[in-house]
């Protein structure tokens, strides 16, 4: 639902080597806004060169860069860790000209300087030595903050957040007269994936911690961690993403639970995602089992047996719970009816070969129909002969 709010542009300026502080800013934003933006009646707009601008030849790169983002910017965020970044026209590096230009235009401008040990020897010396003079000079004409790691940035900026927009000036903005919808923050595959698998656990719950056999991940039954570093370091950011953006609370060192936007976020993702549809066969020959799995509740209404070219030879009315798994008992006579139909493609020795089943599903009271090929094989039994199905298929629905 839409509310009325005004927007603060954050530009967030720093050299390339500093990339998850940039992401760790983002989502600080992010998360102020889950937290006030309605009662504020303000929201904090990220901006960033890699999302705001586009390719235009004619000017310098930076000077493209100070027309589209910082003119429009009411704050600046500025990072720093080894590197101060490439030389402009008229300043030292981009990242400078940019704290400089909004300084110097009465703007709110945010300075952090990384303790986060680096590998000596990717350090550039000259870059090194400009950027320490860049903090002498800082040091001398106003204040900036250092941080030890990612966590303490995380927490620190947080903080100098709340305290910089409760000054005056943001206070007492005036309500505009159009309405704005609060976007929310785009998320990665896996932090998409943990939030609906915790969202479908029976407690609404995260285990994760660490073990002799490594870190561990674990919701609704599945462990998401592969046993690599990289795997483990995926899952660690996917977990403090999650916690800092406000979808996650930890509980403890171990349980971490999802919260009120947690779960409001996850039916979100479910209602805008396509409909992914699982079919295979289970059992034994004389009880077989067509298996339904889908990511969205369904409700199974009808199968259909067909042949290959899809004559209709029988059907079975269901008429299942709305739910994501269904086991349908298949009904073996309408199985040998569809065996002994004649088929122009079926094995005349022993009547084997292709056919299809039509499933008919509901959606959100909507009727869709998928088709999956099998085959019809005949299997002895105790010197009873049965006819085995056979097929698999995965189907992707959109706009459902």
């Amino acid at each position: 639902m839409g509310f009325q709010a005004n927007v603060l542009k954050v530009m967030i300026a720093s050299p390339s080597d500093v990339a998850d502080e940039r992401e760790i800013v983002t989502n600080v934003l992010y998360q102020w806004n889950n937290a006030n933006a309605v009662t504020r009646e303000l929201v904090l707009q990220p901006v960033k060169w890699e999302t705001h601008s586009s390719p235009q030849m004619g000017a310098p790169a930076q000077s493209l860069l100070n027309e589209h983002l910082l003119l429009d910017a009411d704050i600046v965020v500025s990072i720093f860790g080894t590197r101060i970044g490439t030389a402009t026209a008229d300043f030292i590096s981009g990242s400078v000209e940019e704290i400089k230009r909004h300084v110097a235009a009465g703007k709110l401008a945010m300075l952090y300087f990384s303790h986060v040990p680096v590998d000596p020897h990717a350090i550039d010396p000259k870059q090194w030595a400009a950027l320490q003079a860049f903090k002498e000079e800082c040091r001398a004409s106003g204040l900036y903050a250092e941080y030890a790691s990612h966590e303490q940035l995380r927490t620190d900026f947080g903080h100098h957040l709340a305290i910089a927009l409760n000054r005056p000036q943001y206070l007492w903005l005036t309500k505009p007269n159009a309405e704005v919808e609060l976007k929310e923050p785009d998320l990665d595959y896996n932090e998409r994936r943990l939030i609906l698998e915790t969202a479908d656990d029976r407690n609404g719950q995260i285990i994760a911690g660490t073990t002799m056999e490594g870190f561990y991940v674990q919701a609704n039954g599945k462990n998401f961690v592969e046993d690599t570093p990289r795997s483990s370091a995926t899952w660690k950011r996917v977990l403090s993403n999650l916690v800092q953006l406000g979808y996650l609370h930890q509980e403890s060192e171990e349980i971490y639970e999802l919260t009120e936007d947690g779960f409001a976020r996850a039916d979100k993702e479910i209602s805008i995602a396509p409909l992914e549809l699982s079919l295979s066969f289970a059992g034994t020959p004389n009880r077989q089992l067509l298996c339904v799995e889908s990511n969205k509740p369904i409700i199974v209404k009808q199968v259909e047996f067909l042949t290959s070219s899809e004559a209709k030879i029988s059907d079975m009315q269901i008429g299942s719970e709305n739910a994501k798994e269904h086991s349908v008992v298949l009904d073996h006579a309408k199985i040998i009816s569809l065996f002994n139909t004649p088929r122009p493609d079926m094995n005349y020795s022993d009547h084997s070969g292709p056919a299809a089943l039509r499933l008919v599903i509901e959606v959100n009271g909507r009727r869709n129909e998928v088709l999956l090929p099998i085959m019809l094989q005949p299997k002895f039994v105790s010197n009873t002969q049965w006819i085995e199905l056979s097929g698999s298929k995965v189907f992707v629905l959109k706009d459902i």
